[in-house]
């Protein structure tokens, strides 16, 4: 609870600074300026984007041998959306602590899902980034898509060598809790080389930028709702560089660096008041919302218990 307080108050003054550096009568009369009708379409694009990533966590419970009913799995999957306000979302691994009370699947079985899930997502975003940059011929995302390949494959590494995860192992097994549990190591990286292999790349990736893309154009109808075109491509290169920014910043929901990264790249394409009502529609349209479903999951699997 004190980390979902603090996540919403890091918002509000993140969105204070950005009202007020546009210049908050500005960013009002943007606002108002908002066509009601489109705002339906800014909650079914994240939904769209939802489905289609948990075609991915089904994919990677089927390539463990973890079989859980659809439906449960599904509000497993959208439970964790209740901790996306955590450092790099690894919150999320309240879907194992459900799996493990629900079914009795070990979390160090399940724990490398939630792991291959955000590298993944990663690699999908820093692709996206990159197609962005190419169709509007910008380089502005090259820093935070050279920072995210960076991190990616450094964890990768240390996964997927032998040597480097011995080397790992060796270093986290010196912290009491981790030291307890020396015996979950090897499960829980024989399941991320399973997971993380070049088959599961090939099937989870695409299916990443394909979800992601999805979300990104929710920038795009919340432009178009105040009357401005803003191209796809300027709406994958920001949401991704955005994402890709406070993903690997371990900042709580990415808060801050996501926001200022997305309307730091809008600002070129739309005026900067709008460029900031666009940021903040979207990421209250994205990850606020999320939160709320995930709260709400959350409540119905207690209720079935």
């Amino acid at each position: 609870m004190k980390k979902a307080v603090w996540g919403i108050v890091i918002a509000i003054a993140v969105y204070t600074v950005l009202v007020l550096r546009s210049d908050i009568q500005n960013v009002v009369s943007a606002a108002d300026s908002v066509n009601p009708v489109w705002i339906p379409l800014f909650l079914i694009l994240p939904l769209f984007n939802y489905a289609v990533r948990f075609l991915k966590w089904q994919y990677f419970l089927h390539r463990i041998e973890v079989k859980v009913p659809v439906k449960e799995s599904f509000l497993v999957f959208i439970a964790g959306f209740s901790m996306t306000v955590s450092p790099g979302k690894m919150g999320e691994l309240l879907k194992c602590s459900l799996l493990k009370k629900r079914r009795n699947i070990p979390i160090e079985k399940t724990s490398p899902v939630v792991v291959a899930e955000r590298l993944t997502d990663l690699i999908s975003m820093v692709l996206l980034a990159l197609i962005g940059a190419l169709l509007v011929k910008s380089r502005i995302a090259l820093p935070a898509a050279g920072a995210g390949a960076v991190f990616v494959a450094a964890a990768m590494f240390i996964v997927m060598n032998r040597r480097a995860w011995d080397l790992f192992s060796k270093v986290a097994h010196r912290i009491p809790f981790l030291g307890k549990r020396k015996h979950l190591f090897d499960d829980f990286r024989d399941a991320s080389v399973k997971l993380l292999d070049m088959k599961s790349l090939a099937v989870s990736v695409p299916i990443g930028m394909v979800s992601w893309g999805i979300e990104a154009l929710v920038l795009c109808v919340v432009a178009a709702s105040m009357g401005y075109h803003l191209p796809p491509g300027v709406a994958l290169l920001s949401h991704a560089a955005g994402s890709v920014a406070g993903a690997i910043s371990m900042i709580p929901g990415g808060l801050g660096l996501t926001e200022i990264t997305i309307d730091g790249i809008l600002c070129d394409y739309l005026p900067a008041a709008t460029a900031t009502v666009t940021t903040l529609l979207m990421r209250f349209a994205t990850l606020w919302f999320s939160v709320v479903l995930g709260i709400t999951a959350l409540i119905a699997l207690k209720k079935n218990q």
